[in-house]
């Protein structure tokens, strides 16, 4: 494997070997620019396998984002990243943003957080259903994002091209729906998303529902994506909850790494939730009924055995569904 880590070993304590260690792997993990979540949550992973699996050193990568990574994974300069289940899936079927790729080589591994698409609006405008889109000025998040990705096959389903899409940061896009600039705004974030409270705090915010037929729809066509809720009171103002749906936020990992060294830190960090959960919140709510949350892709031989060793809720199931066979 190679290390393709430059200055983040230095930029974290967290990631220093103890001195009795003797690392004879190297484990990449890919996250993105230092200050966002996805960074702190591989530094978490990375000190917890550090401190827990024998020859191993893990470091956290900075890098450019979730779709960097799985090219760095591809190239095989990288071993494990951060990345949305559907990047996960495409990835390794080689197929949407992946195609022409080599498949099979980017595994499930396991599932942080849930990500759930917000579309956003105001009260006093015209949109009310996802189909009030059409026509409208829509704010799509910025562009080489994940989540503008999932927008854009949001907007192809429902308006084709009769839409102006606006290709934005998130803070931008609640800047402008506050401002009157754009009529909506689609977002697949973690919630509560900071800049959406800040805007239900300026205006009398409205979370848009996605219909059953839509979502049965979609699903079909990117197994990856899954029904979940927005609940109440997430954002002021919102008093009940809004169907939507979701991708995991989770862990992938390359299938050269060995079975064995899988099974050893897929363990490690399963025993250490609660050190985890000190360091982010998210690792708090992660759970065996969480894991396996909105992969399509199949799992690592290392983390699969694990999972079966403990009894993860519907493993089996799983693995039926996402076998190549």
């Amino acid at each position: 494997m190679k290390n393709t880590l430059k200055g983040a070993l230095a930029a974290s304590c967290l990631l220093v070997l103890p001195v009795a260690a003797k690392a004879s792997d190297y484990l990449s993990i890919g996250s993105c620019p230092v200050p966002c979540t996805a960074y702190t949550w591989a530094a978490g992973v990375a000190d917890v396998i550090n401190r827990n699996v024998e020859g191993v050193q893990a470091t956290a990568e900075e890098t450019k984002g979730y779709i960097a990574n799985i090219r760095l994974m591809q190239n095989g300069e990288m071993e494990a990243s951060l990345a949305t289940s559907l990047s996960a899936y495409e990835a390794y079927t080689a197929t949407g943003n992946y195609e022409g790729t080599e498949p099979g080589k980017i595994m499930a591994w396991m599932s942080i957080a849930p990500v759930a698409m917000h579309i956003l609006t105001v009260e006093g405008n015209s949109v009310n259903t996802l189909e009030d889109l059409k026509g409208k000025r829509v704010g799509m998040g910025q562009p080489g994002g994940t989540s503008m990705l999932d927008a854009d096959l949001l907007m192809e389903r429902i308006a084709g091209g009769d839409y102006e899409p606006f290709r934005v940061r998130l803070g931008d896009m609640t800047d402008m729906l506050s401002d009157g600039n754009i009529d909506a705004a689609l977002w697949n974030g973690s919630f509560p998303l900071p800049p959406v409270i800040q805007l239900a705090a300026q205006r009398d915010l409205k979370l848009i529902p996605v219909a059953d037929d839509f979502f049965e729809a979609l699903h079909a066509d990117y197994p990856p994506y899954y029904r979940l809720s927005i609940p109440a009171d997430t954002y002021d103002g919102v008093t009940e909850d809004t169907r939507t749906y979701g991708l995991a936020n989770g862990l992938v990992i390359s299938s050269d790494v060995p079975e064995e060294q899988v099974y050893q830190m897929t363990k490690a960090v399963f025993e250490n939730l609660d050190d985890l959960a000190g360091m982010h919140p998210a690792f708090a709510a992660m759970s065996a009924d969480t894991v396996l949350n909105g992969f399509g892709s199949p799992l690592h031989p290392g983390a699969l055995r694990y999972y079966r060793e403990v009894g993860i809720p519907g493993i089996e199931e799983f693995v039926a569904r996402t076998s190549d066979d």
